[in-house]
Order: structure tokens, then C-alpha cells, then sequence
């Protein structure tokens, strides 16, 4: 369903709305016609009492409509906004988790403009806009003269709307496409906090972000004061019309065209007929951006997460890669670096993988595809023969458990962060505790200050990085997984924390869970059921750990004395 499907029906409404708020607009223009060209000259009280409560039932309905459809489109905007910022940020976190940014992806900026459009006097003026060609229409009734000064000043103002719309545009998009930038750039040097400050970065750091900050800055300033200068104008010039159509109005009243209640009443329906030209020029920037973000929103109110028609069952844990193939993405037209090519194996469940290699061999790269965070060129990876891809996320999370190499934890509590959920209303204690106790890390969650409700803070500062690690492996650890992905989990651990890890990784095999894990470290080779060594992106050795050996002292017997060139063998799995 398109976003303008979506907002139809409030539309409908609160243009049925406008049609009563309008109409009802007239009646001060009957009102003082009606006082200049009767009351007064018959000096008629009753009628004038008559005219009074006329007026006042009229107002209050005039305000109450217009109360109403003010609300039905501000209930239009925190609806739809609602709706927007949840698959805004589901599809951010989509688009960083697989690394494929999108420019064109809708951001919180563009949800905000459009509530504000639809909450503001933007979307009501455009709503309005038609009734000019009607109140355009009453003045003709009264004289021509005046319904043809009423035309030209609309034409006028309507003239000034195309030159501030061409004026404010491009700038309107070129600030905007900045403006997103600029945040991924604070947001970027926030991330690297750390490493700003230890190596004296800041001024260089905040110095480049200020100076594109002011660039920005620049365009922004330049489209409001062409915008400002507009409106300004608009004003000036709606003012003059007002002038120029009493002086009209007392001609006409002079030669005895016209009475006076005409002159000052259709004074006051050109006032409210160039209403939505003046306010539309008031919004116009917000207009603009609305505009330019539409094709951005509407993909977005039409997107949804990747979502099976089928539920597969729970997996038992059989993981197959066939022939796995993957490039970086382009970057500056450039093409992108192979990454991984022909790799493939098979692990029965209750086995554990242990992957071994160079830095930039394509380890971390291979968890990511093994976790369905990235899709290979070519090649399948399988859980229980269903291609990993056919998986929607938020099941496949419940059966698989991944570390990555940077842990990352929410601000909050550890339980929350175990639990995989912030809310502490759907923390099962039972499941909290036992993923505790698979991981090891019971005891040393019950040391903390607050035990299991301790406050981390954000990303995790006030635990130690083996802490962190730890508890990360618990949230891996958190319900029922039958695939766990650990790529260096070891990494921040002492001797007893890797013995803890180790027992963690002999419960999983014997509970039928099938575990890869990357790492420097040989602790874990000694209860490997398989070992993997890569470079260069390849499957330099696959085996079980006796091949693995076997085949190194066989390399080491071969290589070449005078070139050092190694032979290499492939070792197919028993």
C-alpha cells in the first residue's frame, strides 16, 4: 500500500471538513454586508439582534470545525510518523548490519518534515487552495472590477509561489543531502570518542565537522533568507491588493456601483481568498522538503522486512556452505576486492568448527555470511538445507547466537542486555539465568554491584572488555540456539576465563548445538571436531584437528628450501 493510500481517508475528511470551515468563512461577509446595506439605514435592532446570534452560531461552528480537522490532521501526522520512524530505524539497522548504505533511504529528518507538514498550516492551505476560484467567483457577483483586481492580485501571488519554488529548491535539497552527511560525521567521530581524544584529535576532528557545519549552515541561511524575502513580499504586496481593492470598492461606492457593505465586504473576501497563497509561502521550505522526500517515504511506508510464507520449523543445527563467493561492495566506482571464493563445508549439529588464519584472510567476512548479515555474489549458505536468506530475522534470531569480533552492548541493565531486550516487562528470569550459567558468567554477574540489574552504561563502560565479552557470550547463549557464531570471543579473556569459555563450548556439543568459532588463540583447537585454516580468502586446510596437524608437518617437510614456496593440500573432512 503507497503512502498517499495510506493518508486518503484522513484527507477526505479534513477536506469534507474544509468544505464546512469555508462556507461558514462567509458569513462575516454576509454579516457586514448585511449591517452596512440594512441595519443602518433602517436602524433596525431586532435585525441586527437576529444578525448577532446568526454570527455567534456561526463562529462557534466555524471554530469547532476548524478544531476538529486541525486534530484529525495532526492524529494523520503522529500516526503515520510513528509508523515511518519504526521502519526508518528498522531500515537503518538493516542497511549498516549488512554495510550496504543506501543515499536514498528515508531518515528521521524526512519523517519530521512530513509530520510537521501535515500537523502545520501547510497541508491545510493546500486543502484550502481551490476555494479561491469560488471566492474569486462571489466577487464577480458583486462587480467585475472587483472580481478581475481579486484575479490579478491571485496571479500575482501565485507568481511569486513559482519564484520562490525555483529560488529555494535546489538549495532546499543540496542543504538537506549535506545537512545527512554532516550527521553521519559527528555520529562517526562519536564512535571513535575514544581514539579523538587519546591522539589529540579533537581540534582537527571538530575543526573539519565545524567547517562543513558552516557550509551547511550557509545554504541553509541562503534558502530561508530567499524564502523570508518572499514572504516578506507576499505581505507587502497582499497589503497593497487590500488598498488597491477599497479604493476600487469606494470608487464603485461614489459612482453608486456598488454600496458600502460590498466595498468592505469584498475587502475582507479577498483577504481570506489570498489566505492559502500567503500561507503556502509561509511554508513553503517545509513544502519543499516534503516533496523532495516523498519518493524516500513512500519506499519506505511500502517496505517491509524480509518475511517467510512459510514457517520452517526449528532447525536442528545441520549447516551446509556451497561454493561461497564474496566481493567487497564498489566504492568511488572502483571495483571491489574478493573476499572469500569456492568455500565450502558441512557441519553436523553438536559439531564445533574452530576457523584459524591471517589477519584479512576472510574469517570475520565468513561469520558475517554464515549469519546472514551479508549476501554472497554466488553460493548458499544452508540451515537444515534452507537457504539461510529464507530465514525472517526476528525467528532466525531465536535459534542462532552470535559474537562479533567489536562487542557491542546496549546502555541498560545486564539482564536486559542477555535477555535481548530492553524492556524489563518481557525478561523471563528463568532463560536470563540459564544463559548465564551455559556461558560461565553466572558467578561473575552475581559479583557486580546489583547482580543482574546492574547498570552497565552506555555500550557497556562500566565493565571491564573480558566483562563485556562474557556477557555478550550469554546473549548469544539466550534461549534456544542451534547455530553459535563466536568470532574471537577469547579475545579479551584471562586463562580462567578461557577455561570457563572452553567448558561453555563442551556443553554446547554435547547439547547438539553447532558452534563456529574464529580465533588466534589454540585453546580452543584441543576440543575442535574441525579446523579450518584460511588466507587469502581460500580454505588453505579443512579437517579434523589430527588432519590439520598432519597436514602442517606434511607442508612444513615440502615446502620448497630455496623459494619457500609452500605446496598446498586440501584435507576433506572424514
Amino acid at each position: 500500500m503507497t503512502m498517499y493510500q495510506a493518508i486518503r481517508r484522513h484527507l477526505l475528511f479534513a477536506a469534507l471538513f474544509g468544505i464546512a470551515s469555508n462556507l461558514l468563512v462567509v458569513a462575516p461577509t454576509l454579516y457586514m454586508l448585511q449591517v452596512y446595506d440594512r441595519v443602518l439605514p433602517s436602524r433596525s435592532l431586532e435585525t441586527l439582534a437576529m444578525l448577532v446570534i446568526f454570527m455567534a452560531i456561526a463562529l462557534f461552528m466555524m471554530f469547532a470545525v476548524d478544531v476538529v480537522r486541525s486534530l484529525l490532521l495532526a492524529d494523520l501526522g503522529r500516526q503515520l510518523a510513528d509508523r515511518l520512524d519504526r521502519l526508518a530505524l528498522a531500515a537503518r539497522v538493516e542497511t549498516l548490519a549488512r554495510r550496504s548504505p543506501r543515499p536514498d533511504l528515508a531518515t528521521s529528518q524526512d519523517v519530521a518534515a512530513l509530520r510537521s507538514f501535515l500537523s502545520g498550516t501547510g497541508v491545510i492551505a493546500l486543502l484550502d487552495l481551490p476555494w479561491l476560484f469560488v471566492y474569486l467567483a462571489l466577487m464577480f457577483l458583486f462587480h467585475w472590477s472587483l472580481g478581475l483586481i481579486a484575479i490579478v492580485s491571485a496571479i500575482l501571488l501565485v507568481c511569486l509561489t513559482v519564484v520562490n519554488d525555483r529560488l529555494t529548491r535546489a538549495g532546499v535539497r543540496t542543504y538537506t543531502t549535506r545537512q545527512r552527511e554532516t550527521e553521519q560525521i559527528a555520529a562517526q567521530i562519536g564512535r571513535n570518542a575514544e581514539i579523538v581524544t587519546v591522539l589529540g584529535m579533537n581540534a582537527a576532528v571538530i575543526g573539519a565537522w565545524a567547517a562543513r557545519r558552516s557550509l551547511d549552515l550557509d545554504a541553509q541561511e541562503q534558502v530561508g533568507n530567499a524564502s523570508t524575502l518572499n514572504r516578506n513580499i507576499s505581505k507587502a504586496l497582499r497589503q497593497a491588493i487590500q488598498v488597491v481593492m477599497m479604493g476600487a470598492g469606494a470608487w464603485l461606492v461614489i459612482n453608486q456601483y456598488a454600496t458600502g457593505g460590498v466595498m468592505l465586504a469584498t475587502t475582507i473576501l479577498l483577504g481570506k481568498a489570498l489566505a492559502p497563497v500567503e500561507q503556502m509561502l509561509g511554508s513553503w521550505k517545509q513544502f519543499v522538503e516534503v516533496r523532495q522526500g516523498w519518493e524516500r517515504l513512500d519506499a519506505l511506508h511500502r517496505w517491509m522486512p524480509g518475511r517467510s510464507a512459510i514457517e520452517l520449523p526449528r532447525p536442528a543445527g545441520q549447516l551446509t556452505v556451497e561454493a561461497l563467493t564474496f566481493s567487497s561492495r564498489r566504492v568511488n566506482d572502483q571495483q571491489g576486492r574478493l573476499l572469500l571464493r569456492g568455500i565450502q563445508f558441512s557441519l553436523s549439529p553438536g559439531q564445533l568448527l574452530v576457523i584459524v588464519g591471517s589477519s584479512a584472510s576472510g574469517k570475520s567476512t565468513l561469520l558475517r555470511l554464515l549469519a546472514g548479515l551479508w549476501e554472497p555474489q554466488s553460493g548458499t549458505v544452508r540451515l537444515d538445507g534452507a537457504d539461510i536468506a529464507q530465514w525472517p530475522r526476528d525467528r532466525l534470531g531465536r535459534y542462532l547466537g552470535y559474537v562479533p569480533q567489536d562487542v557491542e552492548l546496549f546502555s541498560g541493565s545486564v539482564a536486559g542486555n542477555i535477555a535481548r531486550d530492553p524492556d524489563p516487562a518481557n525478561h523471563q528470569a528463568e532463560a536470563i539465568v540459564l544463559a548465564a550459567q551455559r556461558a560461565g558468567v553466572h558467578d561473575m554477574v552475581l559479583r557486580l554491584p546489583d547482580g543482574y540489574e546492574t547498570e552497565i552504561g552506555e555500550s557497556g563502560e562500566a565493565l571491564s572488555g573480558g566483562q563485556r565479552q562474557a556477557i555478550a557470550l550469554a546473549r548469544a547463549l539466550y534461549g534456544d540456539p542451534r547455530l553459535v557464531l563466536l568470532d574471537e570471543p577469547n579475545a579479551n579473556l584471562d586463562a580462567d576465563g578461557e577455561r570457563r569459555l572452553n567448558a561453555a563450548l563442551l556443553q554446547l556439543k554435547r547439547d547438539g548445538v553447532t558452534v563456529v568459532v574464529v580465533t588466534h588463540r589454540q585453546a580452543v583447537l584441543s576440543i575442535a571436531d574441525r579446523v579450518m585454516m584460511m588466507r587469502n580468502g581460500q580454505t588453505e586446510c579443512f579437517g579434523t584437528r589430527e588432519q590439520v596437524e598432519a597436514w602442517l608437518r606434511s607442508k612444513a617437510r615440502t615446502a620448497d628450501p630455496a623459494t619457500g614456496n609452500e605446496q598446498r593440500r586440501e584435507i576433506a573432512a572424514s
